[in-house]
């Protein structure tokens, strides 16, 4: 009877060892399938292209540069276009309150 109950106690041992093993054999096989079926990491985290960024900048310094260049216009037409005797009044405001230099 010891021996039967030895035998059985082992028999116990090795099945549970078994479903373990098993157990542990399955997840990595899964592990495994969804591994292969993820993209690569290179094509998740791919470095741009550094043309694509200069591209961006010229295109933005293109806009900067319009915007100015229209601002300049404005201005420019805006002085042509105020009477002269407006551009005496804002000379001799603007000399008036410069601090003079005669002490």
């Amino acid at each position: 009877m010891a021996e039967s109950a030895t035998t059985a106690l082992q028999e116990q041992v090795l099945d549970s060892i078994t479903t373990a093993q098993d157990a542990t054999l399955k997840v990595f096989r899964g592990w495994t399938k969804t591994l292969a079926s993820t993209p690569n990491v290179n094509e998740l985290f791919s470095v741009p292209k550094v043309d694509t960024y200069y591209g961006f900048a010229e295109k933005l310094w293109a806009a900067q540069r319009d915007f100015v260049v229209g601002l300049l216009e404005l201005a420019t037409e805006a002085g042509k276009t105020v009477p002269d005797n407006v551009k005496r009044t804002a000379e001799r405001t603007a000399s008036a309150s410069t601090p003079s230099s005669s002490k």
